[in-house]
């Protein structure tokens, strides 16, 4: 019989982007809609045709940072029948849109062990962004009743800031936060209990798949170094030019 072939695909800035990252949308496709169902990403003609061809061969479970709310709202245009991982793989949906029990079980007590430290670390960069006269956004992403991670974004996208705010304060902070990590990407600083990651559950989708099918062939394709561990437990890896990862590895 034939090998069933695995892609886990990042979504933002991997095979869409912002209208930000366009150079123009004059060939531009709509991806993802905000909350008043207006365009957030757009694909272009290049992505698109990589969808498709990719689609054709390969059983695509994306792999993203995304809630549930936001990927819900994502419109690749192909058939996503094994799934998703969301949440920056806190969450894993099986093939019909639930969360997979048995995930959710494993990570239930990690997370909410650590609610009232993500709750604090938010707290304090808030503070020292008003002390500090910073235009931040800082939230602890929640969903279905979980604290999954703090997120910071600068509202004006100054990469340079949320540069020298990584540098100077977030990593001297989490010192005093063994349980955790953090990735700057883009415009999104992220700080993550250890117990989430993609690469976790890309571990635990792998194992569950070559359960039910034997072996299997898989790929990882992602655009930041924070995709990095999960693209290294695939048999192949595919990254974009000009992203963080490829200028990493170039």
């Amino acid at each position: 019989m034939p090998m069933e072939k695995f892609l886990f695909l990042d979504l933002d800035d991997t095979i869409f982007q912002t209208a930000r990252k366009c150079a123009s949308l004059d060939q531009a496709t709509p991806a993802s809609y905000n909350l008043a169902g207006d365009p957030s990403s757009y694909f272009l003609p290049k992505q698109q045709v990589l969808l498709q061809t990719l689609a054709e061969q390969w059983r695509i479970i994306p792999t993203t940072a995304r809630t549930q709310a936001s990927y819900a709202r994502v419109a690749l245009g192909i058939p996503c029948l094994d799934g998703a991982i969301l949440n920056h793989g806190a969450t894993i949906l099986d093939a019909d849109g639930r969360e997979d029990s048995r995930w959710r079980a494993k990570i239930d007590l990690p997370l909410s062990t650590l609610s009232a430290a993500l709750l604090t670390i938010k707290q304090t960069i808030e503070r020292y962004a008003e002390q500090h006269a910073l235009d931040l956004l800082v939230r602890v992403t929640t969903e279905s009743s979980l604290d999954y991670y703090v997120e910071v974004r600068h509202h004006q996208a100054d990469i340079v800031a949320l540069q020298g705010l990584l540098q100077g304060y977030i990593q001297p902070l989490l010192l005093n936060y063994t349980d955790f990590q953090v990735y700057l990407n883009n415009n999104s600083l992220t700080i993550l209990p250890h117990c989430v990651n993609k690469s976790h559950a890309v571990e635990y989708r792998i194992k569950s798949l070559e359960q039910e099918y034997g072996e299997i062939v898989t790929m990882g394709m992602g655009d930041s170094l924070s995709d990095a561990p999960f693209m290294a437990l695939c048999d192949y890896v595919m990254t974009p030019k000009h992203t963080q990862l490829h200028g990493f590895l170039v």
